[in-house]
């Protein structure tokens, strides 16, 4: 079942790539200001990697007992502790985590989750401001979405490697 989701999120980021370029490349809707095509870019990019990170989490961590770290995740504690466990995964096994592509990664949280459910956690909002995020779901710029792709990228990219590393360690041992 997990599967599913997941290839629809791949999908979807691949056609999101796709769509920025033929969007910027038409003759009329290249006109659009880019404060309404990448505030559009971002929102949905920023669904789709929330979602997409989750579901990689709990296909690849859950049920192998080398990932529990990973698969902590999951566990109750706020998103800040529950990112900060994330990190520490990925610092443990070498992986060099960027601590701002995490801290954009939990701003993008927050995003979606006021997107999906129409109404902004005030803390949360804050949080999304300092980190250089805009305060509304209107004003996202090219800049923003580059960073957003950035800290999706890093964190797939990390969780990638951490199941490869996972599975090289099985088939070394037998498992």
């Amino acid at each position: 079942m997990i599967a599913e989701f997941i290839d629809a999120y791949s999908d979807d980021q691949i056609y999101l790539e796709l769509i920025e370029k033929l969007v910027n490349d038409h003759p009329v809707e290249s006109n659009v200001p880019d404060s309404i095509k990448y505030s559009s870019f971002c929102r949905l990019w920023i669904v789709m990697m929330v979602g997409s990170i989750e579901m990689i989490i709990k296909k690849w961590a859950n049920l192998e007992p080398m990932m529990f770290d990973i698969a902590s995740y999951f566990e109750k504690g706020s998103n800040e502790e529950r990112l900060e466990r994330l990190y520490k995964a990925f610092e443990i096994r070498g992986l060099k985590p960027d601590r701002e592509c995490f801290d954009d990664y939990l701003g993008c949280k927050y995003i979606r989750n006021a997107y999906v459910h129409g109404e902004w956690n005030e803390n949360q909002r804050n949080y999304v401001a300092d980190k250089g995020f805009p305060s509304t779901t209107m004003s996202f710029t090219p800049e923003h979405y580059e960073r957003v792709k950035k800290s999706y990228y890093h964190l797939m990219n990390g969780l990638g490697t951490a199941n490869a590393m996972n599975s090289l360690i099985k088939s070394k041992s037998g498992g």
